[in-house]
């Protein structure tokens, strides 16, 4: 929105130069370029400080921990569903759009990335550049990252609780916005002890989960086998079973009974982001502009109309 408005404005002053030269027949000046430049440099400074005030001085904090086993890599048959993805790739979809309007936020934003399988790895500690995270995310979370197997839900939260615990005080204060977003199908092949303790542990540090699911019930899903060619043969056997099944209960069980505990999402939901997005709270730039933009956006335009108006 931002660069459309000032196209427009860019537009309009544009206009006003070029009939302003052909009516008076005057040699085109350098002069009015520079003014055009600076009405344009003003624009950019008036957009660039609105944003620096509307930001807050506590960023809201979003830990990912992003499931990499086996069965995060299985999607259906590419014969019958072309293009579905494998299930990392369609969480990596959702999750892409979601740093996207982060990006955009007019709020300061610092996320945290683990992977897990049957353990956890930091892949990327609190960082607040999000095209950083946003690449970590696309580039770095893969399936056969960790080398050992399983999956282990109270892995992956005892493998996050410690992002939140080397916060500052003032991060840790349970009033402010703290988030967990859980990836995973579900399908845990491995079972800590210690699940229901983690859990607590992170809601009583004040953190709000976000249970994104992936999986599909409704078609089988494998791991695929493609020939020399690159044509899908079939699905590969992986512990006696050639079909992964995600399991929605325990993902529901992470995001808790209300929005004080979490929320639930499915990644092949098409409003997974904007779900996500509007939980967190987080307004974007995109959504609105600030007092000092507008006040020059309606000040060269005020400008534009009366020269138009004065020599047409």
């Amino acid at each position: 929105m931002f660069l459309l408005v000032t196209f427009a404005v860019l537009v309009v002053i544009t206009l006003y130069w070029l009939r302003f030269q052909t009516w008076s027949n005057q040699v085109y000046s350098k002069s009015q370029m520079v003014v055009l430049l600076v009405m344009l440099a003003v624009l950019a400074f008036a957009h660039r400080a609105d944003r620096e005030l509307l930001r807050g001085d506590v960023p809201t904090l979003i830990a990912i921990a992003a499931d990499v086993s086996l069965s995060m890599g299985t999607l259906p048959d590419p014969r019958t569903a072309s293009g579905t993805g494998t299930r990392l790739e369609r969480v990596q979809q959702t999750l892409s759009r979601v740093i996207a309007e982060l990006d955009a936020s007019t709020i300061p934003v610092m996320i945290g990335v683990t992977a897990f399988t049957s353990k956890s790895e930091t892949i990327l500690a609190w960082d607040d550049n999000l095209p950083q995270v946003l690449e970590a995310i696309e580039y770095v979370l893969t399936t056969g990252l960790l080398t050992e197997p399983g999956s282990d839900l109270g892995v992956a939260l005892k493998g996050v609780t410690p992002l939140f615990e080397i916060l500052p005080e003032a991060y840790r204060d349970q009033e402010q916005n703290m988030f967990l977003i859980v990836v995973s199908d579900g399908e845990q092949t491995v079972e800590e002890e210690d699940f229901a303790a983690a859990l607590g542990e992170l809601r009583a540090l004040g953190v709000r989960i976000i249970s994104l699911h992936v999986g599909i019930q409704e078609i089988p899903e494998g791991l695929p086998v493609y020939d020399d060619a690159g044509n899908f043969i079939g699905f590969d056997e992986v512990g006696g079973q050639i079909y992964s099944v995600p399991d929605p209960e325990i993902m529901s069980l992470l995001a808790g009974d209300g929005p004080d505990m979490g929320i639930f999402a499915k990644a092949e939901s098409p409003d997974a982001a904007e779900t996500i997005i509007d939980f967190v709270g987080v307004p974007t730039s995109t959504a609105t502009f600030g007092p000092l933009y507008l006040s020059v956006v309606l000040l060269m335009w005020a400008l534009s109309q009366a020269a138009l108006i004065r020599f047409a």
